[in-house]
């Protein structure tokens, strides 16, 4: 795991700061892996009442935040939230992006399953099923399975004074069906991956930091897609959350570093930046609504392996995540008003 920490923060420094500064950024990042030899317990999770995220009356707040926690939304963006879910807690999310409908012929629609086999321990499973665009048509415009995933999160703990939470998994991926080809590569792929994140002087301000290892093998039973290139792919991922409340905004910047069979390797990256709306649980079911919804808005500039740069200034995506009792409890779907709590 330090090699491959070791190689990541080289090739990210290298790029944008020159060498010098790539080998003491390296082996500070390398470094800290060894802080993990004292027995560390990761910090408690701040209560949403605390953090600001309710602005409902006292009763609604010892209410709901106990179920808060179960449902936090542990992404923003490509960013991942380090932690795992909780002991024997099964929740499921469905994270549509709307964006999907006016670029592609397709909609994505990605559903996680996520269970806490222990604590500190979680495996999760999902789909991307994906179905016809309502605006537009062609040869993509159709239903499908499209991808299946599977994997395991481990909370690390903490990396002595350089990051207060860390999170390490791996994840497996593989094309169910036939996908559109700008869907997936039609390999199957497995990705170790580390999510990390620190608290930053400025009040309401979190640093995170994703980075991940992508390799590409054949589908087993399946022939590889001929024109398209196995990618083998490192990404370093750091983004800020400004949250003092439901309301928030961050800023993420993706380095991706494509090292190509046969075609040499490249770099590319993107950088996002919008506002998130992480909406309470008592504002949701006063409209009825069951489980956690979260909003994001984002402008996104990129730069792709071959040079093509592009900005996107409408990517909207919504995320739901609810229990499987919840959704099948008609009781979850009645509007509870505020002055009820």
């Amino acid at each position: 795991m330090s090699r491959l920490i070791h190689f990541i923060s080289q090739s990210f420094f290298r790029s944008f700061c020159g060498p010098a500064a790539g080998i003491p950024a390296a082996l500070l990042i390398a470094g800290a892996t060894f802080a993990h030899a004292e027995e560390s317990t990761p910090p408690p999770i701040t209560p949403p009442i605390a953090a600001g995220l309710n602005s409902a009356p006292p009763k609604a707040d010892t209410r709901y935040w106990r179920q808060e926690d179960i449902l936090r939304m542990t992404e923003f963006f490509n960013t991942t939230i380090p932690g795992t879910l909780k002991k024997y807690k099964l929740v499921f999310s469905i994270s549509p992006s709307a964006s999907d409908a006016q670029r592609s012929e397709y909609i994505r629609i990605p559903v996680t399953l996520r269970y806490g086999l222990k604590e500190g321990w979680e495996i999760y499973g999902g789909l991307t099923p994906y179905l016809p665009s309502p605006i537009n048509s062609g040869q993509e415009h159709r239903w499908g399975t499209g991808e299946g995933k599977a994997g395991f999160r481990h909370d690390w703990g903490n990396w002595g004074k350089v990051f207060d939470h860390v999170t390490v998994g791996v994840e497996a991926r593989s094309p169910l069906g036939t996908p559109p080809a700008n869907m997936t590569d039609h390999y199957s792929h497995i990705s170790p991956f580390i999510n990390m994140s620190r608290a930053l002087p400025w009040k309401y301000t979190t640093g995170y930091l994703n980075l991940s290892y992508d390799y590409p093998f054949d589908t087993p039973y399946r022939a590889a897609f001929p024109d398209v290139a196995r990618n083998r792919i490192v990404s370093v991922t750091p983004s800020i959350l400004y949250k003092p409340g439901e309301f928030g905004g961050t800023i993420e910047y993706g380095w991706r570093y494509y090292d190509q069979r046969n075609l040499g390797r490249s770099i590319g990256y993107e950088i996002k930046a919008g506002p998130i709306w992480d909406i309470p649980l008592w504002r949701t079911q006063s409209w009825g609504l069951p489980g956690k919804w979260q909003i994001e808005y984002s402008v996104r500039y990129t730069l792709d392996q071959v040079g093509d740069r592009s900005i996107k200034f409408n990517s909207l995506r919504v995320r739901w995540r609810s229990t499987v009792k919840e959704v099948f409890s008609k009781k979850s779907y009645q509007r509870v008003p505020h002055d009820q709590d």
